[in-house]
């Protein structure tokens, strides 16, 4: 597109007018409305402007095409655009430079867009990392990063793999538990068929009864955006602080404190042991900002397992965290795999009875083949019995099956279920009691 706008200037060429508008751009735009990722409003009209301005400045007709395709390689993502701007995709994963995937709607499907070449990926991979004051090269291969935007995006060099870049957009998807009366057209987990009715309301009641929950799943299954609606349903005069690796959790509660992990590279002046802030670090200063309620992101470490149960160990009842896991089950038994990484010296028996003492209930939720997020199961934890296995009770257990027009679910309470009396005590002292 660039050589087609050399009528007026045969002797600039595409690169050299790239050169020389970027140079332009940067001494008049601000940085952060630079960066591809910047939540100002007005930063395209801004950039086209001062973009149409620079290419007249050098005697060109600036085309609309012309502006589009200087905006896109200069202060864009170049092919990946116009996937970061449309709605629909979730995910964008870059394998090769003419290998890209996305993410849309809950089903993977390919893309014609491509990069020039491998040269042209590994640039606007600098550009990404350039940005959070990172860098990826030999020595450093892989960059784990968060946008100001609050998309996050993974890149991997040589010799690792690569190059390759995955970016997981910010979910700034906002569902209810149940449909909202004030708003119907809102959605919710229940409209969506992601849960019945039945369960959306004992979910609502767990989190006013201040239930601790362990939510699982697999990565993409819509854990973050389940405990958002969980939270959302706390009562709103309550202080939730929220402790999370990466900022992903975007709350609606009024009272609410947002901490975020410092990485390496990201405090100047220290080792790169003293730089990094770890989920851990956050638990313990938590606890001192007087919260009602703490909502820890993610488990993924031995530290962060232990510190997320001596806290919620501590009296602060109705909090939550999740797990990567492909059951209940699973979520507890890889729960108490990275307790024992680090801290052998408690036995497996010592670790189930404090695992079995904080949480209630464990939450597993699923991407069905058909993109739909769906809770399979949700099963109440009471204790651990004299043998030492867990005491998990299920509450709701989802059938899944193949039908005549695609995939049926089967949401399914529990017949028999009654809830134990860690529960029943809680539901008393909110003014609630269960009704079979």
């Amino acid at each position: 597109m660039l050589a087609s706008a050399r009528a007026a200037s045969t002797d600039l060429s595409p690169d050299e007018l790239r050169h020389f508008v970027r140079a332009q751009l940067t001494l008049e735009v601000d940085p952060e409305i630079i960066n591809p990722f910047s939540t100002n409003p007005n930063r395209n009209q801004i950039l086209r402007d001062r973009i149409r301005d620079a290419v007249a400045q050098r005697e060109l007709t600036p085309t609309p095409d012309l502006v589009e395709s200087l905006f896109d390689e200069i202060v864009g993502l170049g092919p990946l655009q116009a996937l970061m701007a449309d709605t629909e995709i979730s995910d964008v994963l870059v394998n090769r430079f003419d290998e890209i995937y996305v993410e849309r709607n809950g089903r993977l499907e390919f893309v014609p867009t491509a990069f020039r070449d491998e040269a042209q990926l590994e640039q606007v991979i600098q550009k990404i990392v350039a940005l959070v004051g990172r860098e990826i090269n030999i020595d450093k291969p892989l960059v784990d990063a968060r946008m100001v935007d609050g998309s996050r995006a993974n890149a991997v060099y040589a010799p690792v793999g690569g190059p390759t870049l995955c970016i997981r957009k910010f979910n700034r998807i906002r569902l209810g538990l149940l449909p909202s009366e004030r708003d119907p057209e809102a959605g919710s987990w229940v409209s969506a068929g992601g849960l019945s009715t039945q369960m959306g309301a004992f979910l609502e009641a767990m989190a006013v009864a201040r239930a601790n929950l362990l939510i699982a799943g697999a990565t993409g299954s819509g854990k973050s955006t389940l405990l958002r609606s969980i939270v959302s349903a706390f009562p709103d005069e309550e202080r939730i602080i929220t402790i999370e690796d990466t900022a992903e959790l975007e709350l609606d509660n009024p009272h609410w404190v947002k901490l975020e992990c410092v990485h390496s590279r990201e405090l100047a002046g220290k080792t790169t042991q003293e730089r990094r802030l770890d989920v851990a670090d956050l638990v313990q200063n938590a606890l001192r900002m007087r919260p009602d309620r703490l909502i820890i992101g993610e488990i993924r470490h031995s530290k962060e397992a232990y510190y997320v149960l001596e806290a919620l160990n501590t009296g602060h009842d109705g909090s939550a965290t999740t797990i990567h896991a492909s059951s209940c089950a699973d979520a507890l038994a890889r729960l108490e795999l990275l307790i024992s990484r680090d801290f052998a010296q408690l036995s497996p028996a010592e670790i189930r009875r404090y695992v079995a003492r904080v949480f209630d209930l464990v939450v597993f939720v699923s991407r069905l083949r058909e993109g739909r997020r769906c809770v399979l199961e949700i099963a109440e934890l009471r204790d651990v019995d004299p043998n030492g296995r867990y005491e998990l009770c299920p509450v709701f257990k989802t059938e899944v099956s193949t039908g005549q027009h695609g995939i049926d679910i089967d949401f399914r309470a529990v017949a028999d279920y009654r809830p134990g009396p860690r529960l029943v005590r809680k539901l008393e002292m909110q003014g609630m009691r269960w009704i079979s």
